[in-house]
């Protein structure tokens, strides 16, 4: 069962279990800062053999000679120890030094060429190559060997670091959660206009009319299922007798071919547009049963009689109540929508509409930039605290939920 730990007590009560770990590792890395500054020091010694500031009129090799002095000091006196051991702290550390020996060397190979063509800087150059040289080595056993040997407990101190960001997304949680809040009243007011707004919008939607003509959509698919149904196997028949004139087997009009296609296509509408009784489609349905007795339109036996069955119940007027509740509603429609544009109720929807749109738009830009910060966040502070808790439990073999 995991027990609960305040993320303030997080970073010392991990430290506290894992800190006898560091102690050989940071011991070592200190020895060997330490020796890598004596050897710093040694260079400084060294380059002091070469100050002839004192001298009233130098020559140009004690000016070179000067000028490596003060460069070397100049170079070297700043360099920062870390106050804390830390693998970062050490990368930081050997990385600079690293910079102002290769600065250094690049400064040393214009000035001390020239000093070692005179015979008397001789021991001076080589006790200066001797002092860098020692630098160089260090630097290089401190990389090969204590920084990899640091590497093992890097986890662990990773822990650590992670607590520390943690905490400082926890707080810049609470400050943009703080910072919203601000905005609270400013983001009332619109959210009560757009409330305002939605609700006379209700009311224009929830007139009787968009009732009615959400009924007749209903119905009209009804109707259309139903004339689709009896005149499945005719289209096959259309089809077939189509294909045959195309191909000059056959003789149709273009009043029999184009209502034929529409039985294809859409046999709703081309009922609609019929006037009552339909006595086009039934005039082009009987002269379909004639013309499908031609050798030329090859359908089954079995097909052909339910096609022909089809026509007969249309000829006998089997969809006139479909035909007229069909043109009825569409004509109730149009009325719909006509009262509707005298009204300007689409023009007074969409008013609202665009207005409710601009609101929200203007409402969300308020806090969206801290939104969308503390949203991320939330996510940094999720996925962080739960690789926290699964690694204190590898390394200090304790469940812990973070609480923040």
């Amino acid at each position: 069962m995991s027990q609960d730990l305040p993320l303030e007590k997080a970073y010392e009560w991990f430290n506290s279990r894992v800190s006898s770990s560091f102690s050989s590792y940071r011991n070592n890395a200190n020895k060997h800062i330490r020796s890598i500054n004596d050897k710093v020091e040694e260079l400084k010694s060294s380059a002091h053999r070469f100050d002839y500031s004192d001298i009233k009129d130098p020559d140009v090799y004690q000016n070179y000679a000067t000028t490596i002095f003060n460069r070397t000091n100049e170079i070297f006196e700043d360099i920062e120890i870390p106050e804390e051991i830390t693998y970062v702290n050490l990368e930081i550390f050997v990385t600079a030094l690293k910079n102002k020996v290769n600065s250094y060397l690049t400064f040393l190979a214009k000035y001390l060429s020239w000093l070692k063509r005179d015979r008397s800087y001789k021991d001076k150059v080589k006790s200066l190559d001797r002092s860098l040289t020692r630098i160089k080595e260090e630097i290089h056993n401190f990389e090969s060997k204590t920084m990899i040997s640091y590497a093992e407990i890097i986890p662990k101190e990773k822990v650590l670091d992670d607590i520390e960001i943690l905490t400082q997304l926890v707080e810049r949680n609470n400050e943009l959660e703080e910072e919203i809040d601000t905005h609270a009243d400013e983001v009332e007011k619109l959210t009560k206009e757009v409330d305002a707004h939605k609700e006379k919008l209700d009311e224009l939607k929830n007139h009787p009319g968009f009732i009615q003509l959400e009924t007749n959509k209903k119905e009209l698919e009804h109707i259309e299922i139903s004339i689709a149904n009896k005149v499945s196997e005719i289209k096959k028949l259309c089809s077939k007798v189509l294909r045959a004139s195309d191909n000059k087997k056959i003789d149709l009009d273009n009043y029999e071919k184009e209502v034929m296609k529409s039985l294809i296509k859409d046999p709703l509408t081309l009922f609609i547009k019929e006037s009552e009784g339909y006595r086009g489609i039934k005039a082009t349905l009987q002269n379909l049963k004639e013309i499908s007795i031609d050798p030329a339109i090859q359908m089954k036996k079995e097909k052909l009689q339910r096609a022909f069955d089809n026509i007969d119940e249309i000829i006998n007027d089997n969809l006139l109540e479909n035909q007229n509740r069909a043109q009825f509603i569409i004509k109730q429609n149009e009325a719909i929508h006509h009262k509707f544009e005298d009204m300007q109720l689409f023009v007074k929807i969409k008013k609202y509409e665009q207005e409710i749109d601009n609101l929200t738009i203007d409402r969300n830009r308020i806090t969206l930039s801290l939104r969308r910060e503390l949203e991320g966040v939330e996510d940094k502070i999720a996925s962080t605290s739960k690789s926290v808790e699964e690694r204190i439990i590898e390394f200090a073999s304790k469940e812990i939920k973070l609480v923040f």
